[in-house]
């Protein structure tokens, strides 16, 4: 049975909210609350709220309400090396196949991100990769735009991997994601702090 429209509309919704900064780390998520400002009931958003903790993009301690995942840096640290590692496999799967087609034009760094990292794991050609890619963009979008602000050079970093990808020099890219998720994992303090101070604004 389909969860329906309003379901469907809440969980979209609370997930934009999410992955585009709009709580800290460690925020609670009042079922209440969020329901009126959606103008939903509480049912919908409980399921959407328990779907994205099976997302792990919220979570339920001791199953004692909802908050907003704050990782330690050691677990941050872990989400850059497991990204990196899924694109490292996705480039190796990729052998000979070309580039997977361009998404569209994104708007933001977290999105354009999102989609670039899409467009590697899609060279895998197994739609698992893809979906495990996509999640991490999701569990990390937030803290993207926490590296936006620590970083002024992001965009030319993703134009350098977006030019790599376009023309196909896998040895290039290689480098490129391996210099990216080295210095996020060294910036780890800076990207939570700017993430608790920096939460609510776009």
């Amino acid at each position: 049975m389909s969860p329906g429209p309003t379901f469907d509309r809440v969980y979209l919704a609370l997930k934009e909210q999410l992955t585009s900064g709009r709580f800290a780390p460690g925020d609670h998520l009042e079922p209440a609350a969020l329901g009126e400002e959606l103008s939903a009931s509480i049912t919908p958003v409980r399921d959407a709220l328990h779907r994205l903790v099976g997302e792990r993009i919220v979570e339920a301690p001791r199953h004692d309400g909802f908050r907003v995942p704050a990782p330690l840096e050691a677990e941050l640290r872990e989400l850059y090396g497991w990204n990196r590692q899924l694109l490292e496999l996705a480039l190796r799967c990729a052998g000979t196949r070309s580039a997977a087609p361009a998404i569209g034009e994104a708007d933001g760094a977290t999105t354009a991100t999102a989609d670039l990292f899409r467009r590697m794991a899609r060279m895998a050609g197994n739609a698992e990769h893809e979906q495990a890619i996509d999640n991490l963009s999701d569990r990390l979008g937030a803290l993207r735009i926490a590296e936006a602000r620590i970083f002024d050079d992001s965009e030319e970093e993703l134009g350098a991997m977006r030019d790599a990808l376009e023309v196909g020099d896998l040895a290039a890219l290689r480098r490129q994601i391996a210099a990216y998720h080295r210095r996020r994992q060294r910036f780890v303090p800076e990207i939570l702090a700017a993430a608790r101070k920096g939460c609510g604004t776009r």
